[in-house]
C-alpha cells in the first residue's frame, strides 16, 4: 500500500535526511513499502543503500520515495544496480515477509550517513559530528516508528549494535551476547532494547542479507522463527 506523506511526517523526514548546517541531503533514515507507522520489523544494517546524490530542492520528493519503493526503484534504478549484494538481498527479505507473513519491513541502518566508504571511514575516524548525527538518527526513527521486532543483519552492523546499546539491552535470552551473527541465527528474540514510549522492542540477529539470494534457501531456521513470531 502506497503512502501519502503529510505535512507533519515531511517535516520529520526532512529532518532526518538534511544536515542541518550545509542544507545538503546526507542521510538515507528508512525505506519501506508503506505505512512505516504500521511495520512491525525494521532490518537494520550498518550503514544506508544505495548511495544517493539527491539536490536539496528535491528533499520532498526524496522523501516520498522513501514509503513508495515503486518510486524509488524508478528514480533510483542506476544506484540500485550498483548496490551491494547486502542490499539486493534486503529487498528479497522484504518481498519474502511482505508476500509469505502479509508484514512489511522497513530497511534502516545503525548509522544513517549515505555516503562513499572512503569518506564514511574518516569521517567515523575522527568522530565527526556529521557521522555521530547518522546514530541519533538511527534512535529517533525506532522511537517514531516503534517496531516490535529489530533484525540485525550481519557482522558489521551487529558490532556497530552493541558498541552503540549492549548497555541498554534487557531481558537477554543467550549465553553470550557477543556470540557470532551465525551462532545467534537460529536463537530467536536474543534481547529487548527499551524504546523512550516504554515499550520494548524485540532483537533478532542474522547473517548478512547478501547470502539471502531471493528465496533465503540458507536461513530456513531464521525464516521459521520469524513466522512463529509474526
Amino acid at each position: 500500500m502506497k503512502m501519502a506523506v503529510s505535512a507533519g511526517f515531511l517535516k520529520k523526514i526532512e529532518r532526518w535526511i538534511i544536515d542541518e548546517h550545509s542544507g545538503e541531503i546526507l542521510y538515507l533514515p528508512f525505506q519501506t513499502l508503506g505505512n512505516p507507522y504500521k511495520a512491525r520489523v525494521i532490518l537494520v544494517g550498518a550503514n544506508p543503500e544505495p548511495l544517493l546524490e539527491v539536490d536539496a530542492s528535491d528533499s520532498q520528493i526524496l522523501s516520498e520515495t522513501l514509503v513508495d519503493s515503486a518510486l524509488f526503484s524508478d528514480l533510483f534504478q542506476d544506484e540500485i544496480a550498483e548496490a551491494s549484494r547486502e542490499y539486493k538481498g534486503s529487498l528479497h527479505f522484504a518481498s519474502w515477509v511482505n508476500e509469505n507473513l502479509r508484514e512489511q519491513v522497513v530497511l534502516s541502518s545503525l548509522n544513517g550517513l549515505n555516503l562513499e566508504n572512503e569518506n564514511l571511514k574518516q569521517l567515523k575516524k575522527g568522530k565527526d559530528p556529521l557521522y555521530l548525527r547518522g546514530f541519533e538518527i538511527f534512535k529517533e526513527v525506532i522511537n517514531e516508528f516503534e517496531p516490535e521486532f529489530l533484525v540485525i543483519q550481519g557482522s558489521a552492523a551487529y558490532k556497530l549494535f552493541l558498541e552503540q546499546y549492549k548497555e541498554q539491552l534487557i531481558d537477554i535470552e543467550v549465553d553470550n551476547i557477543s556470540a557470532s551473527v551465525q551462532t545467534l541465527e537460529n536463537s530467536g528474540v536474543i534481547a529487548k532494547l527499551p524504546l523512550k514510549n516504554g515499550r520494548n522492542v524485540n532483537i533478532l540477529v542474522c547473517r548478512s542479507m547478501g547470502a539471502f539470494g531471493k528465496e533465503g534457501k540458507t536461513f530456513g531456521e531464521f525464516k521459521e522463527k520469524l513466522t512463529q513470531l509474526l
